[in-house]
């Protein structure tokens, strides 16, 4: 009997496209070259099962990201498999089908959580009872000091890797947590603590039901209870759907949890298996994706696969795909009509790339007559490389909207300065914005370890009581004055409150040559960052972020045109809102999109390479190249090249 075969609309498979689509092997994992149309190949793997007559209702996907979700149910569309048909599968995220699963076992009533900002409350209540906690053994090991605002985006950063790895759960769920745990962890003891009170936040006290969850938190917490089977309760498992095809996509991303998930579905239901991904593009170890998953863990844990491959690039041309083959050691072809060129620019100095790069954006270099300015992307490897090329950005006329990371003058340690030369110039009527006068207040609280008094020792009430004092000064510039004076700096560690004086001594100088040579000894701001967050990527971003701005002042002639130069391009930045403006992203927040033209500067030795030459770097510089589809630019400085740029073939 022969099988049937699914012939899709508007395209001709290619041979590996068709061998993916026929293959019959029980587990099946398709090792994809980015930008080689693997979202189209899924779907033709699942349009021929439908082909062959399988249930819709026995066919379950799972994906990362809601954006692969969209992306495969239009693909299923180009290629002819009708809405009906469509609307009936069971696409979901991996987060979503864990969420269901665990309704189906708890009943509804969790709250659910989706931005930083609804968390942070929660985070900081956890931070509050860990540092209040009377029973402490191991007070000396916090080193924070303050109400922990600064450690939030940290320490989630953080509880997202615990929770991708199971690192707990797997290494330590009977110990007792001790700062020596927590170093044989990997992580400092305030973190694992603060974990740990979260979570128990988290529960809320019921039996039966979390109070809220956050994104990945569903696979976290059905992974843990598959963990412990004596947890699940009597009756069929959560797991049986009886399924006959479990396909998985951005497979690269698998992290613990997912796969723990992935191991108890295809044990339960007789399953066939397919995942797509590609090993070069996980860029996020830190939060638990690890490679091995589609290699050598699936053969040992779930059983051995075949491997078929999935190497030619419809996105980019031979050239690009040339040197992208080098980067990553492997075959890499491309079916692409047009070419993609490499632009290599060896530039003197760091004036020297951003003029280039604002000449290449006014000229809409490799973009066509009618496409959109958006289709143009400068990817960052870190976010304190953004300061002096926005200021040169704003300053040339070149609209641009931030993906990844806020614009400079919005981070918080950016407004603490920008708040410590408005109290010492006495300009805080210059900040036009309430909002931006708001957080710079927030700012000066957290960055010189604050607080405003008020008759009350309940956190909740302390918390809430600040940020509507907050918002009233803000609203009248003329009281801000006397709310830093009186609350900020009066309220301030001493020694703190030393660093700020001089720093604000070298502010009134008035002098741009003494603020470059003087501010950032004087202010110190690894130690202030050090006193209010955690991870020490985070330090070193708030010192950069700094030292970036300070060094910006260099072509004013005073403090105080620096100031008023500050705002001005801050009323310039809030101006551009066109959508279609060209795209200043990090090179993670660019992963999954595709851009004419993608220009990646700052390729030098031990500025790309964060922590040495990681997989993980090798991994962000793959995933920014091959977002390129006309044109990928790169620049670097010629005195430092990286290792990449000669491992790429690029120099």
């Amino acid at each position: 009997m022969t099988d049937p075969v699914f012939q899709p609309k508007g395209i001709t498979p290619t041979a590996e496209q068709r061998a993916i689509q026929l293959e019959r092997h029980r587990h099946v994992i398709v090792e994809a070259n980015a930008g080689a149309a693997k979202t189209t190949t899924l779907a033709l793997r699942l349009a021929q099962a439908l082909e062959r007559g399988a249930n819709l209702d026995h066919i379950q996907t799972l994906t990362y990201t809601d954006a692969a979700v969209v992306s495969l149910r239009l693909a299923l569309d180009r290629i002819g498999i009708p809405a009906t048909v469509r609307n009936r599968l069971r696409i979901q995220t991996f987060d979503q089908f864990c969420a269901e699963r665990l309704a189906s076992l708890e009943g509804p009533g969790v709250t659910r959580y989706n931005a930083p900002e609804q968390l942070k409350p929660h985070v900081l209540l956890a931070i509050d009872r860990v540092l209040s906690n009377e029973d402490e053994r191991h007070r000396d090991e916090f080193a924070i000091e303050g109400s922990g605002e600064g450690a939030v985006e940290g320490l989630l950063a953080s509880f997202a890797r615990l929770k991708g790895t199971m690192q707990l759960t797997l290494e330590a769920a009977d110990r007792p947590l001790t700062p020596a745990l927590a170093d044989e962890l990997g992580h400092d003891y305030l973190t694992l603590r603060t974990f740990w009170a979260y979570e128990h936040l988290r529960r809320g006290g019921h039996p039966d039901r979390h109070a809220f969850r956050a994104p990945d938190d569903a696979t976290h917490d059905l992974a843990k209870l598959l963990m412990t089977e004596d947890a699940l309760l009597e009756g069929e498992h959560p797991l049986t759907l009886g399924l006959h095809l479990v396909l998985l996509d951005e497979m690269h991303d698998t992290n613990r949890a997912m796969f723990t998930v992935l191991q108890h579905l295809l044990a339960q239901n007789p399953a066939a298996f397919i995942g797509f991904g590609d090993r070069d593009q996980v860029i996020h170890a830190m939060a638990g994706a690890d490679a091995s998953f589609m290699g050598s863990g699936f053969d040992r844990e779930i059983g051995v696969a075949q491997r078929l491959p999935l190497t030619s690039s419809y996105r980019f041309g031979q050239t690009l795909a040339r040197h992208v083959g080098q980067l990553a050691v492997k075959d890499y072809l491309s079916q692409s009509l047009h070419d993609t060129p490499v632009n290599v620019v060896r530039c003197d100095s760091l004036k020297d790339a951003h003029r280039h790069i604002a000449q290449v954006l006014k000229n809409r270099e490799g973009l066509s007559p009618k496409s959109l300015a958006s289709e143009m992307a400068i990817l960052l490897r870190q976010p304190h490389q953004s300061v002096e090329l926005e200021n040169h950005l704003l300053d040339q006329g070149v609209d641009y909207r931030t993906a990844g990371f806020d614009p400079y003058l919005m981070r918080p340690e950016v407004l603490f300065v920008r708040g410590l030369i408005a109290h010492a110039r006495e300009e805080f009527t210059a900040i036009e914005d309430v909002d931006t006068r708001v957080r710079i207040l927030k700012s000066l609280l957290l960055f010189c370890g604050s607080f405003v008094e008020f008759d009350t020792t309940d956190h909740a009430q302390q918390q809430q009581a600040e940020q509507l004092a907050i918002k009233e000064v803000a609203a009248q510039p003329a009281l801000v004055p006397h709310f830093v004076q009186n609350q900020v700096l009066r309220n301030a560690p001493p020694h703190i409150r030393g660093l700020i004086y001089d720093a604000l001594d070298v502010i009134r100088a008035n002098a741009t040559d003494v603020l470059m040579e003087r501010f950032v000894q004087a202010l110190a701001p690894q130690q202030l960052a050090a006193r209010v967050m955690v991870r020490t990527d985070d330090i070193a971003q708030v010192s950069a972020n700094i030292q970036g701005l300070i060094q910006s002042a260099a072509t004013f002639d005073n403090v105080e045109s620096f100031f008023r130069a500050m705002n001005a391009r801050e009323v310039r930045q809030k101006a551009m809102r066109s959508k279609h403006c060209v795209v200043l992203s990090s090179i993670e927040a660019a992963k999954g999109l595709e851009f004419e033209h993608v220009i990646m500067p700052g390729l030098n030795k031990g500025e790309f390479a964060v922590g040495g030459n990681t997989a993980d770097n090798r991994n962000l510089l793959y995933v920014g190249m091959t977002r390129a589809k006309h044109r990928l630019t790169i620049l670097y400085d010629g005195a430092k090249p990286s290792k990449y740029l000669y491992d790429a073939g690029l120099i």
